[in-house]
């Protein structure tokens, strides 16, 4: 009985299954944190490609005739954006 833990519930359990079950918590745990990092990420990557956006279709009104060059920039930039949010992601994983 010696290797037998007892649960708060009252069901014993045994010391290697107890360990196992803190290290998948433990995971469980990180994973959350990294699923959660690339959603706020994300999440603000979308932001500022909706503020550039703005900012692109503002400046095509103060001068139509820069139209392609502006839509070129924030394309670029929203590109660069993405990429790095999906780099990111993948040093995460």
């Amino acid at each position: 009985m010696s290797e037998l833990m007892r649960r708060p519930a009252g069901m014993p359990v045994s010391r290697q299954v107890h360990r196992e079950l803190r290290q998948v918590a433990g995971e469980l745990h990180v994973e959350q944190a990294r699923t959660r990092a690339v959603s706020s990420l994300a999440e603000n990557a979308m932001g500022e490609v909706a503020y550039l956006k703005r900012q692109q279709a503002e400046l095509e009104r103060m001068c139509p005739d820069a139209a392609e060059a502006l839509a070129l920039i924030a394309n670029t930039a929203a590109g660069a954006i993405a990429k790095q949010v999906h780099r990111f992601g993948n040093d995460l994983a």
